[in-house]
C-alpha cells in the first residue's frame, strides 16, 4: 500500500477484478483510431491504404495528419477487390468486418507481409491479435465503456502516449440513463460522446475506462454472442446475400444480414424500439450506387447478438426479420 492512499470515506462503485493478463500485453489509447495514427506517426509512415467502406473518422483522423491515403474497394466476400500495393512505408489497413473476416485478414498479412499489414479489429474484439505491423481494437463496441482503444504491435518502440484521457467521466451519461432509463431518453448524449472522441488528440487509456475493462466478464459476453449468432445464422442464413461464415468461437460485433427477399425496413424496425446501426452512409459519398459498399449502407441490416439478449429476445429478432 502507498502512503499516498487514501482510507475510508465514500464507498465507490465496486466493480470485479478478473483476469488482466491480455489487457497487459496492450498498448492502450483513448480509442482506435487514436492506436491507428500513433502506430502511423511513430513509425514515421506518410501514406496509406485504406478500403472505401470505414467509419469516416478514421479517415478523418489520418487526413489530420497529413498523412496520404490511397482507396481501395471490397467485393461480397470482403476481400480486397482492386490492385493494392502496400509496403512497410505505406501500409494497408484491412478491416475484420463484424469480426466475421478473420480468414479474409488472415490471407491480407500471408499475401503482403506483416510488415505491410495492420488489421483493424474494431469489430472483432474476441478475435487474436495478428502477427504484423499493428492490430488495433475498440472495446466499447462490445461493452458498456465511455472510450478507449487497443493496440498490439510487432514493432519494437511502439510506446503508449505520455498523455493520459482524463475525461472520461464526462462520458458516463448515456451508460448510465440506458441502466435506469430507456436508449432514447440519453441518445443525444450518446451521439456527444462519440463526437467528443472522435475530436481528441491521441491519448492514453483513462484510469476509468481500463479500470471498468478489467471488470468485464469477457468469456461469459463471448459465450452469449457466440450461442446467439448460431441461432441467427441457423434461421437467416437461407435468406441471406451475405456470405458469411459463423463459427463456434467467432462471437461478432452483430449478424449481418443483408435479404433476398424484401423484409421488414430498418426505419420499421427503430419505430419498434429495434435499434440497428447504419455501418456508415458517409460511405455513399466514396463509391458508385452499384457497388457492394452501397448495398451494405443502403440494404444491410446489422442484427444485435450481444451478450444482453437470450435466446428468446433473438428468437423475435428472427420472426421480425422472416
Amino acid at each position: 500500500m502507498s502512503l499516498n492512499e487514501a482510507i475510508g470515506g465514500y464507498m465507490e462503485l465496486e466493480l470485479p477484478e478478473r483476469d488482466d493478463a491480455w489487457l497487459k500485453k496492450a498498448l492502450k489509447f483513448n480509442s482506435a483510431r487514436s492506436a491507428f495514427v500513433s502506430l502511423l506517426l511513430q513509425l514515421d509512415i506518410r501514406s496509406v491504404w485504406m478500403p472505401r467502406y470505414i467509419c469516416d473518422s478514421m479517415i478523418n483522423a489520418v487526413k489530420a495528419n497529413a498523412i496520404k491515403i490511397h482507396f481501395y474497394s471490397i467485393d461480397q466476400n470482403f476481400e480486397i477487390a482492386e490492385k493494392v500495393e502496400p509496403s512497410s512505408s505505406s501500409p494497408l489497413l484491412y478491416v475484420n468486418y463484424f469480426g466475421l473476416c478473420e480468414a479474409q485478414a488472415e490471407k491480407v498479412v500471408n499475401r503482403y507481409g506483416s510488415d505491410s499489414v495492420i488489421i483493424d479489429n474494431a469489430q472483432a474484439f474476441f478475435s487474436e491479435p495478428f502477427d504484423c505491423l499493428g492490430t488495433i481494437y475498440s472495446p466499447r463496441k462490445f461493452f458498456g465503456l465511455p472510450d478507449g482503444g487497443l493496440l498490439y504491435t510487432n514493432q519494437q518502440g511502439v510506446k503508449e502516449s505520455k498523455n493520459k484521457d482524463d475525461s472520461s467521466h464526462t462520458r458516463l451519461t448515456h451508460l448510465i440513463s440506458r441502466l435506469t432509463n430507456s436508449p432514447e431518453d440519453a441518445y443525444q448524449e450518446y451521439i456527444a460522446a462519440e463526437q467528443s472522441i472522435a475530436e481528441m488528440p491521441v491519448m492514453a487509456m483513462s484510469e476509468l475506462t481500463e479500470r471498468l475493462l478489467r471488470s468485464v466478464d469477457i468469456d461469459s459476453a463471448k459465450q452469449a454472442r457466440n450461442r446467439n449468432a448460431a441461432y441467427l445464422h441457423e434461421n437467416l442464413e437461407s435468406k441471406n446475400n451475405f456470405n458469411i461464415d459463423i463459427s463456434k468461437d467467432t462471437a461478432p460485433l452483430c449478424y449481418p444480414f443483408l435479404p433476398k427477399l424484401p423484409t421488414i425496413r430498418r426505419e420499421d424496425l427503430i419505430k419498434m424500439r429495434v435499434f440497428l446501426p447504419c455501418y456508415w452512409t458517409e460511405v455513399l459519398f466514396q463509391v458508385s450506387d452499384e457497388s457492394f459498399e452501397a448495398c451494405m449502407v443502403n440494404d444491410g441490416l446489422f442484427v444485435p447478438c450481444d451478450q444482453r439478449y437470450s435466446l428468446s429476445h433473438v428468437n423475435c429478432l428472427v420472426n421480425l426479420l422472416k
